[in-house]
């Protein structure tokens, strides 16, 4: 089995609470030119995730600033609604097409053509068959991290003979979130044996969160512990265990990932929350992206399969992450 020690994050992470996202779109472009050496086109599976909407906004900012014309569109979550979206930047003649699949298996032949028409197609946390550079999340490891904060607190607050009931909010949709929810189950299960999961939910936005939360401790009155594979989860799951009425900061705790300032400020206030993953966040995010977009059209050498930096962000580190990240 796969373990690992606490990463160092290298870079910063921020992600807009949901009523901040920003506005998404469908086929249409959200700006930038119609194609050229300087055009980016960037298509996502789903924009109503908070750090995604930021990372569009900070790449096509940041691109800007890179001398490059970046127009984002959202997918929502359709394969087929993506595959014609990579086909209008083709028809533009974009320089670089970067993707977050919906469905990678079905961008096959579609990033193939891209490719075969000269443009630069760069990955994004889902694996394609057809690119030329991606950028992944270590994904086992990473619930592996957010399982063994998880194993610790219960380990801390409860003894070892009591049996400590925990619910998970995953996504098995996607192929790495699936193995970001087995390194979350594997790590419990291994550090705190006393620990019995009884309920999962799916939670991709703050809306799921809120409600799986609810459900679960309705369900299960006994629930202890909630882990989340990623930020909107977590910042509902967070609000969905206080309205249920847990206050004592000691007897309940949720789990993240992701270490949007939501999540961040609800650990610092002592909520329910009491650890995230910094995987380096939206903004970081959009600017390796950009970053590595730049490197292949100069014709420089880019490491194919570049991963995330891990980092725990609790209580001990909470208030400094926050203040380096987030503060004015």
């Amino acid at each position: 089995m796969k373990k690992i020690g606490m990463f160092a994050a290298t870079t910063a992470v921020a992600a807009l609470a949901l009523s901040g996202c920003t506005t998404v779109h469908d086929t249409a472009p959200a700006g930038g030119s119609a194609g050229g050496d300087d055009a980016v086109g960037i298509t996502f599976s789903d924009l109503s995730n908070p750090v995604w909407a930021e990372l569009v906004q900070e790449a096509q900012s940041y691109g800007a600033e890179q001398g490059l014309s970046v127009t984002y569109v959202d997918a929502k979550n359709d394969a087929a609604t993506q595959v014609t979206q990579i086909e209008n930047f083709i028809q533009q003649g974009v320089s670089t097409i970067i993707v977050c699949a919906v469905d990678a298996n079905a961008l096959a032949g579609v990033t193939k053509r891209a490719q075969e028409a000269g443009i630069e197609v760069v990955g994004y946390t889902q694996v394609l068959e057809n690119y030329d550079a991606q950028y992944l999340v270590d994904a086992y490891n990473t619930g592996y991290a957010n399982g063994e904060a998880a194993a610790a607190w219960i380990d801390e607050n409860f003894d070892a003979d009591e049996t400590v009931e925990w619910a998970l909010m995953d996504l098995p949709r996607f192929p790495e979130i699936i193995d970001r929810a087995n390194g979350i189950k594997d790590a419990i299960a291994e550090l705190a044996p006393n620990a019995e999961l009884v309920a999962t939910a799916p939670a991709l936005t703050a809306e799921d969160g809120v409600a799986n939360a609810e459900n679960f401790l309705q369900a299960n009155p006994d629930l202890k512990v909630i882990a989340t594979i990623g930020g909107g989860g977590a910042v509902g799951g967070n609000e969905g265990v206080k309205s249920a009425g847990v206050t004592d900061d000691e007897s309940f705790g949720l789990f993240g990932i992701d270490a949007t300032e939501n999540e961040v400020q609800n650990i610092i206030d002592g909520d329910p929350e009491k650890s995230t993953i910094s995987l380096g966040g939206g903004r970081a995010h959009g600017r390796t992206l950009i970053d590595i977009t730049v490197d292949l059209l100069a014709g420089e050498a880019v490491e194919k399969d570049q991963f995330m930096p891990i980092e725990v962000i609790d209580a001990s580190n909470a208030q400094e992450y926050y203040d380096e990240v987030f503060g004015d």
